[in-house]
């Protein structure tokens, strides 16, 4: 009876002071961007500050592109939501997720990143990518 008592006594301790300390997640130092569409080909993004840069490499133009959730009519403009991302730490951009047949890589440069999107193989793919980018550190 006693070392039930005791087991019991020990739990009751145990769940007492755990359950009035909620523990907070840590803070989360990034932002994530998703980029999806339908890819035949090569493309090649460039992400700077001052906007984003595509260049068609071969076989189709991408289709149904989505930018971070919104549709991405044309991939020759900036899209709007890239002003959310620009002032981040872009050379330290990492992809966390990529799905498609093929190759999605990301190149750092001096001042943001490449995205490549590489379609080998006969007809077109549904890509997505989502790129975590750190924020800067010591802003104001």
């Amino acid at each position: 009876m006693k070392p039930l008592l005791a087991s019991a006594c020990a739990l009751a301790l145990l769940f007492s002071t755990s359950c009035c300390t909620t523990p907070q997640p840590p803070a989360d130092h990034y932002e994530y961007l998703t980029i999806s569409g339908l890819i035949d080909g090569s493309e090649k993004f460039t992400f700077s500050p001052a906007g984003v840069q595509w260049v068609h490499r071969h076989w189709s133009e991408p289709d149904d592109m989505v930018f971070d959730g919104s549709p991405w009519y044309n991939p020759r403009k900036t899209p709007a939501r890239w002003s959310q991302y620009a002032s981040l730490d872009l050379p330290h951009a990492t992809i966390t997720k990529r799905k498609g047949r093929d190759l999605v890589a990301l190149e750092p440069t001096p001042d943001g990143f490449v995205l490549y999107f590489d379609d080998a193989p006969n007809g077109a793919d549904t890509y997505s990518v989502t790129i975590a980018i750190p924020k800067k550190v010591g802003r104001k």
